[in-house]
């Protein structure tokens, strides 16, 4: 099989910017799945994580309560209309340890030495080599990486990836690298642990950045 086409950042940025007032909306099924990809994290107070791909900034309240009031939560955001509506959540809640970076993660100013590293149903991001291997560089020794995305099921499952297909085509720009999404995440991140999910639909993939593991 060919592979498709990589990540479009010009149609993204189209796509989201339409998307941005109601995506919440569309998101809420997945509160569940996303309150245990910031558990896999093992965050503790203090901490910096960093949220690549933030949106609309739907993990910002589970990832604050797990960094506490003295950690930092900082998002990485290609949208403007996404990032105006992370800020607003921000704004709201009066979070004084959230930021939105708003840029491309492939060359966007990024933190280092981050604690936590986290990847939350964007796909287009997992299949930029350039974007993961910054992302994991900005980790800190022993620095722990959770993603979690939708994924190609295996064959015999093919009302699963139709409807996972369909779902997803409204926010990724390529279906590129959709047999394991991980993959590129798999080369930074040596012993990443992935589990399929919902028949293989998803996927949930776990691990730690170069060095020791953190106390």
């Amino acid at each position: 099989m060919k592979p498709g086409p990589p990540p479009d950042t010009a149609e993204a940025r189209r796509r989201y910017r339409q998307l941005a007032s109601r995506y919440d909306r569309h998101i809420r099924f997945v509160a569940p799945l996303r309150r245990r990809a910031v558990e896999r994290l093992k965050l503790r107070d203090g901490d910096h994580v960093l949220d690549l791909g933030c949106g609309t900034g739907a993990s910002f309240e589970d990832l604050r309560s797990a960094v506490g009031v003295t950690g930092q939560v900082t998002g990485i955001e290609l949208s403007d209309e996404m990032a105006a509506v992370a800020r607003q959540r921000i704004e709201d809640n009066e979070w004084k340890n959230v930021e939105v970076l708003v840029g491309d993660a492939a060359n966007v100013t990024l933190p280092s030495d981050v604690d936590g590293i986290l990847f939350f149903e964007t796909h287009d991001l997992m299949r930029t080599p350039a974007a993961v291997k910054r992302a994991v560089a900005a980790g800190g020794p022993g620095a722990r990486v959770v993603a979690f995305g939708p994924a190609s099921a295996p064959r015999w499952a093919f009302p699963v990836n139709a409807i996972v297909r369909s779902v997803a085509r409204r926010y990724v720009t390529t279906f590129e690298g959709f047999d394991a999404p991980w993959s590129h995440l798999a080369a930074e991140v040596p012993g990443l642990r992935v589990r399929r999910l919902f028949l293989g639909g998803a996927y949930l993939a776990v691990g730690q950045t170069a060095g020791p593991p953190r106390p």
